[in-house]
């Protein structure tokens, strides 16, 4: 579907026909979201089946989420506002 085909050409207003870029190159098409919308950086506390808020109070994810402190403070001009911490 996306290896660079000479089919991938168009007609300009000219009657000129065009191949695209790179011997025909595709671009794979990419799905965005606003970063409102975004659920990559978010917890799941209110999930019954994984009882995640146990693991917040334990002392390996306390011990983990000091460490990523460093991290995640590098990456809050990236994320659009949104909390940056694993909890």
């Amino acid at each position: 579907l996306f290896p660079p085909t000479p089919k991938n050409k168009i007609t300009l207003a000219n009657e000129t026909t065009i191949v695209a870029p790179l011997g025909g190159y595709q671009y794979v098409p990419i799905e965005t979201i606003e970063p409102s919308n975004d659920r990559t950086l978010e917890p799941w506390t209110d999930c019954p089946i994984h009882h995640i808020s146990k693991v917040y109070v334990s002392s390996e994810f306390k011990e983990k989420a000091k460490s990523a402190q460093l991290f995640f403070g590098t990456i809050r001009d990236y994320v659009s506002g949104r909390p940056t911490t694993l909890e």
